[in-house]
């Protein structure tokens, strides 16, 4: 779970900040950040009786947590399923106050993944759409992937039947969770059933940008 102080940092920190606020505050940023790498390390073991690979591609809880965010009033944390440099795709939750969220996908890829991701899915429509419209992944994420559409996008035949994925720009799945729940013991196990729900897109995406194995 998250500490209440915690929560109360990403809450200041969410505002314009200054130098002397950062320096008047280090110490509760550095054990904001003790707080976020527990629950990080907690979750990762949970995490990983769903889901092996996650012992293997996260060796150093560390490495999870991006460290910057903080500052700005968010608490980012991704977790990966391969160590491979080409796998975009990762478990994630942000933590910040009325905006946290959690699940898995790609959140905004570089322009070359996104049509990549692009082709693959007019390629294998019926896979995409069996992940997307699929009874669990519509049950955490009711509003599918995040992010508006591109219309810069172009290429595709204009009646295809998955047109609509075509100029995503966003290919994560994200599943609102409460600022209750960050500070409830519920949270990791909250959190695992988002990963669970969202293993199928993270391995698709991976697949088509790594050529990640099928899990068994």
């Amino acid at each position: 779970m998250i500490d209440q102080s915690t929560m109360k940092l990403l809450s200041e920190a969410s505002s314009e900040r200054g130098a002397e606020w950062l320096t008047d505050n280090k110490a509760r940023i550095n054990c904001a950040r003790r707080n976020l790498m527990e629950f990080t390390s907690q979750l990762i073991a949970s995490a990983r009786l769903v889901d092996p690979r996650i012992a293997k591609a996260n060796y150093d809880p560390r490495k999870c947590l991006a460290r910057a965010p903080i500052l700005k009033g968010i608490g980012s944390i991704a977790v990966r399923v391969s160590l491979s440099k080409n796998a975009a795709a990762t478990y994630f939750i942000q933590i910040s106050p009325s905006c946290s969220f959690s699940g898995g996908g790609a959140l905004s890829p570089p322009p070359r993944l996104a049509r990549i991701l692009g082709q693959t899915i007019a390629s294998h429509t019926g896979k995409w759409r069996g992940i997307v419209e699929g009874p669990l992944f519509q049950k955490y994420f009711p509003n599918g992937l995040t992010g508006a559409h591109d219309v810069r996008a172009k290429g595709f035949v204009k009646n295809h039947d998955a047109l609509d994925f075509f100029s995503l720009k966003n290919f994560g799945a994200c599943h609102f969770v409460p600022d209750e729940i960050l500070m409830s013991t519920s949270l990791i196990e909250e959190t695992v059933k988002s990963f669970v729900a969202a293993r199928a897109l993270v391995d698709y995406i991976n697949r088509a940008t790594s050529r990640l194995a099928e899990a068994e």
